[in-house]
């Protein structure tokens, strides 16, 4: 997991060096792109215990991840976070080019790309909107699936840790010699953990006289009462894929792919309560801690989940032509479609409610996105290689809340609370110049026009009635970008970069209602307009040998018309604004080496400096960090191949995370909190015939106790076998 092949050597000299596309859309050896490119391989993923594609990434130098244990597929919960630039939607990710996104609030479904399924994936820090447009803000993370080459069979099936279970199959051929297809097919279930806790703050009437409230504090210190949890979480998952590849004449090809991602929950509410009457009896309701006078209200409404649901579906559609050009120009022309009928099927309990049922919001937000681009790589001369093209999208939400009778009942509707609805449009021209000014010195320079409109409606159904309708609005961003790439020797490389990238608001911050269950109502803000960032960065790359690599890179963004979260305690309503400026300065650094019985070791440490520098909405943040980045990342591992054995221990470091914009959420080890944290995870494998393979995995080896707002799960293994005709 590196700028080169991870254990294995690419050309057969055994150096660690890898190409790449994502850089430049062009291929290009990793030294001589203009970033520092990381490379997540097949053998990678196969040599770790990876069950969805973001864990793949963990280990990637500058690359923050964050998501529910137990490998749970997640709507939202699930963040990568590039060059301390917090948030899903700043950063930009791909499949085979074409965007993952989704249209609702730019956050990635990663279990929708089997892992199974995957080639490689490039990993390229720093804002690159100069290329990719709008969500390039952070960087970009370009997933590339498998291509057939031959008749290929491979069966999964594994077994671990709360009774998780995960099979999947691929099947890949060639239909004569013109025509490939991939299909693929992925199930996992799990029980889950218990991860969510019940935690209260004094306060309410009074009641039942209680033992077993445990004494703690919430991440601000305040004082609080463990006093129960919500029990074990159980999920499934599903994935369905198949993808065409037709040969044509004349150096053409065309492949055109389908794939679906469900996610259910199961086993919810199965609470347990710690509360205890005089006679042993467990107790939920408003209660007297002994011995304290303390009440609290431990409702069972506090210790529910929601209803057993279907909680995500995510349908994709693809094609891609492309043809060689005379003087080996290439013309490529993509097409995607994106449908998500069930965002989320999302409910917020009343609070009479009851496991045995009471009324409730429910909240449906289906979105779609339809994208295009054609784009025409030209070699102009022995010294210019051009790349322009031209791209155009367009996303939709339509977001609706009932008043239902009865929680329990998934399929629920009743009156409307509230209904909005909103679509974003954008199109571009992007061009770059690849220039070779020396035999040793290449310059990149490059720019892309966005036209970004959007328009949409907000209607509050109940009382008191109101409807705001919004006509489009329109703005353009220009995003220049220029590198220079020298490499005074064969095994050296120095480059740097200055350039300016945008990001358009999401449609949830323009036109998306939501009611979280902390009792906040949020109001989207259809004024908002897109942020920048302006940055550079210095790195140089360092062969010693064939099978020693040195990496370090310094950056700096600077953020302006940062999109803020207000909030109004008072009114519990929470809002957005651009109200804000931001600073990142931050430094990457990294070491790989073979060494024998083909074994390669690395380290990495990553220091982001991510700061608020101005916040009219709420200048008490000004000089804090950026919530969701952590200012420090360490990994450390070995991984290899020796005969048929195979495997990886690595060691992951996160430092402190705020979820507080005003950094206020110090305390550690409690329900809430952010803690720093060191994992350490093993998997061994052993292929007993040519055809046939077996792993062990384990992961949090030290079983290590942490939070991470939920509770992080302990140590889990998982047994898998592998079967390849």
């Amino acid at each position: 997991m590196s700028g080169a092949v991870f254990g294995a050597d690419v050309d057969g000299t055994g150096e660690l060096r890898e190409v790449v596309v994502t850089a430049t859309k062009t291929a290009k050896d990793t030294m001589d792109a203009p970033a520092t490119v990381s490379v997540v391989t097949a053998k990678d993923i196969e040599n770790a215990n990876i069950h969805s594609v973001d864990e793949a990434l963990t280990l990637v130098p500058g690359v923050y991840t964050s998501r529910p244990g137990g490998h749970e597929p997640s709507v939202m919960g699930t963040n990568v976070v590039m060059r301390g630039i917090p948030d899903y939607s700043r950063t930009l990710v791909l499949v085979d080019g074409q965007t993952l996104n989704d249209p609702y609030i730019g956050a990635v479904t990663w279990e929708s790309v089997p892992p199974e399924t995957v080639a490689r994936i490039e990993v390229v820090p720093g804002p690159f909107s100069s290329l990719y447009g709008g969500s390039a803000m952070g960087g970009v993370i370009n997933i590339l699936t498998k291509t057939p080459t031959k008749r290929e069979f491979s069966v999964k099936g594994g077994y671990g840790t709360n009774n998780f279970k995960s099979g999947s199959l691929v099947y890949q051929d060639r239909v004569g010699e013109r025509v490939g297809i991939v299909f693929n097919y992925a199930y996992k279930e799990s029980d889950g953990y218990i991860k969510d806790e019940v935690v209260l703050k004094p306060g309410g009437v009074g009641g039942t006289v209680v033992t077993g409230a445990q004494s703690t504090t919430d991440a601000y210190g305040k004082t609080a009462y463990l006093v129960g949890d919500k029990g074990e979480d159980g999920w499934s998952s599903q994935n369905l894929g198949v993808k065409l590849y037709v040969d044509l004449p004349a150096d053409s090809r065309l492949s055109l792919g389908a794939s679906q991602f469900l996610y259910d929950s199961s086993g919810r509410n199965h609470y347990n309560t710690y509360l205890r009457d005089a006679s042993g009896n467990p107790v939920v309701g408003n209660v007297t801690v002994a011995g304290t006078g303390i009440n609290l209200a431990a409702t069972e409404k506090n210790f529910l989940t929601g209803p057993d649901s279907e909680i995500k579906e995510v349908n994709r559609y693809t094609a891609e032509y492309e043809t060689k050009l005379d003087k080996g120009g290439v013309l490529k022309a993509t097409l995607g479609y994106t449908d998500i009928p069930l965002y989320n099927n999302y409910f917020v309990l009343g609070a009479s409610a009851t496991s045995e049922g009471g009324a409730a919001s429910r909240m449906l937000r289906p979105s779609d996105e339809l994208s295009g681009s054609v784009q025409a790589s030209l070699p102009f001369s022995d010294r210019h290689f051009l790349i322009t093209g031209i791209s155009a999208n367009k996303r939709t939400i339509d977001t609706i809340t009932y008043s239902v009778a009865d929680w329990r009942d998934a399929d629920a509707t009743g009156p409307v609370q509230n209904r909005t609805a909103g679509e974003d449009t954008s199109y571009a021209l992007y061009v770059q110049d690849e220039i070779t000014l020396t035999d040793r010195l290449m310059a990149y320079l490059g720019g892309r026009y966005d036209i970004w409109s959007t328009e949409g409606f907000i209607e509050q159904v109940k009382a008191p009635a109101s409807k705001s309708e919004y006509s489009a609005r329109r703005q353009t961003h220009f995003s220049p970008k220029a590198s220079l790439v020298y490499r005074p020797a064969d095994a050296t490389t120095l480059r740097g970069s200055v350039g300016s990238s945008f990001h358009a608001p999401n449609l949830r911050d323009t036109f998306g209602w939501w009611t979280p269950k902390t009792g906040y109502t949020y109001t989207p803000n259809p004024d908002l307009k897109p942020e920048t960032v302006t940055s550079w960065e210095l790195g140089v790359e360092q062969r010693v040998g064939s099978g020693t690599l040195l990496r370090a890179t310094y950056y700096e963004n600077k953020l302006k018309d940062l999109i803020y979260r207000t909030q109004d305690d008072d009114l519990l309503t929470q809002g957005v604004a651009n109200a804000g400026a931001a600073e990142v300065k931050g430094i990457e650094l990294e070491v790989r080496q073979k060494l024998p019985a083909g074994l390669t070791a690395f380290a990495n440490v990553t220091f982001n400096d991510s700061k608020i520098t101005e916040n009219l909405a709420n200048p008490a943040t000004e000089g804090k960090y950026m919530t969701r980045t952590p200012r420090k990342m360490a990994n450390v591992g070995l991984q290899g191949v020796k005969g048929p054995w195979s495997g990886s221990l690595t060691g992951h470091y996160v430092g402190k995370v705020y979820a507080s914009d005003v950094n206020a959420d110090v305390v550690s080890g409690v329900y809430g909190s952010y803690d720093a944290y060191f994992v350490a995870d093993a998997k061994i494998a052993h292929q007993l015939k040519d055809n046939v393979a077996l792993s062990l995995s384990v992961s949090n080896l030290a079983d290590r106790k942490y939070y991470q707002s939920t509770l992080a799960q302990g140590r889990a293994y998982y047994g898998e076998i592998t079967l390849k005709f």
